[in-house]
């Protein structure tokens, strides 16, 4: 059983919502619920239009350059990566013209997203999660399409899995079955494709879970063990942070691999065209991670919003507080699982206390001002008619190149 407080919340999220949590339907003048209605049907073609329409046009543009992926790879996942970030866009306008705000506290990561490789770790309540984070990367600048997701393995054959899996993100089978076995594979996958597609960061949940499911099981583990009693978060894993950080993360100078150089003018030019191509001096030099991002969601009074919500906007409008602490990965004690189990224990308790503050006061820390993320109307309408003009045009396209094919396959002596 949960304690007291913790069945308080939950309770909470299924009984008579506070202000901030209620549902639009339930709540407000005729005139904004008949609003809500009218406006229902278009929120349902916009969320439905990305795994669909957007889903195919994002195939449509990669197949032109598919020749890259083995000859040019740089301009390869150039492509793909703009193509990733802009579908990740959709989903963040979706909570965005719904009235459902992010702000952004903490640390200033500004630094760290243009040049380091950081490991980032999200506490986990829900499907909303997601759709955060992809609202917050969208001002992450070079980041934002180089990440490499941590995802269950029951996302793989979604719309956004089969495009996860082709951008190179990983999708994880939880259990103490599989347990080693996919560590072994996580590492081989990072190996692969880390350096190779030159990712900057790693985003997962700790947790292996949604807070709901897991905070039974956490709290009687933790007073069972001796370990922190958790109320708004569940005490993290820490199989795939070691594993990441053993194979993409901080070197000792002995570990690190010298670059050959050459004083030959033909080898300077082969490398200067690899560098042009595939970036060849990050498979070279294989800068590894340097900083883990400690990511804190918090929604209004703990009840947090789902993937549905973000997209029909059943819920009134609110505001969603995103803090970030930062830590030097060469200080994260990943040789040791023991030491590694109290340091993230430790980081979970301060996020635990954190979110405490937040809902007790509205404040992660006394007196700070978080920063609003916002999206442009012209550029969002944009975004809609670049992505449905361009499937139209691709329609059109290879309508007449598959017709074409056809029938020279079948009638190849007609005129």
């Amino acid at each position: 059983m949960c304690d007291e407080q913790t069945q308080k919340l939950l309770d909470l999220a299924n009984g008579q919502r506070p202000p901030g949590s209620r549902l639009v339907i339930e709540q407000g003048s005729f005139a904004s619920r008949l609003w809500w209605v009218v406006k229902a049907p278009f929120r349902t073609l916009m969320c439905l239009s990305l795994v669909t329409v957007f889903f195919a046009t994002y195939f449509g543009f990669m197949l032109p350059v598919m020749w890259a992926r083995t000859v040019w790879p740089r301009l390869y996942w150039f492509v793909e990566g703009k193509l990733y970030r802009w579908l990740q866009s959709f989903i963040a306008y979706w909570g965005y013209t719904a009235g459902y705000d992010v702000y952004e506290y903490g640390d200033d990561v500004t630094t760290y997203y243009r040049d380091e490789r950081v490991l980032m770790m999200c506490n986990h309540q829900s499907t909303a999660d997601v759709p955060t984070l992809m609202t917050v990367l969208q001002n992450k600048g070079v980041a934002s399409r180089k990440t490499l997701w941590l995802m269950d393995v029951m996302f793989r054959w979604t719309p956004f899995g089969i495009i996860g899996n082709n951008h190179g993100d990983y999708f994880i089978q939880q259990g103490k079955a599989t347990r080693d076995k996919e560590l072994v594979r996580l590492k081989k996958h990072l190996h692969d494709v880390f350096w190779d597609r030159d990712r900057r960061w790693v985003i997962l949940f700790p947790e292996g879970g949604f807070y709901y499911k897991r905070v039974e099981s956490s709290q009687s583990y933790g007073k069972k063990n001796g370990f922190p009693h958790l109320l708004y978060t569940t005490l993290p894993r820490m199989g795939a942070v070691k594993a990441i950080l053993e194979e993409v993360g901080p070197r000792t100078v002995d570990e690190d691999e010298p670059r050959e150089r050459s004083n030959s003018k033909l080898k300077l030019l082969k490398d200067t065209v690899g560098a042009i191509r595939e970036k060849k001096y990050v498979k070279d030099t294989r800068p590894p991670i340097k900083y883990v991002l400690d990511v804190t969601i918090a929604y209004p009074n703990g009840i947090p919003l789902s993937l549905a919500t973000f997209g029909l906007g059943t819920r009134e409008k609110c505001d969603i507080a995103v803090n970030y602490k930062i830590y030097d990965a060469a200080e994260v004690p990943f040789e040791d699982e023991e030491k590694l189990r109290d340091w993230m224990y430790e980081v979970y308790k301060e996020k635990d206390e954190m979110l405490a503050r937040y809902y007790a006061t509205g404040e992660f820390n006394p007196g700070e001002k978080g920063t609003r993320i916002a999206f442009s109307w012209a550029k969002i309408i944009g975004m809609y008619g670049f992505w449905f003009g361009s499937f139209y045009a691709q329609y059109n396209v290879y309508s007449y190149l598959i017709t074409g094919l056809v029938k020279f396959l079948l009638f190849p002596f007609s005129s």
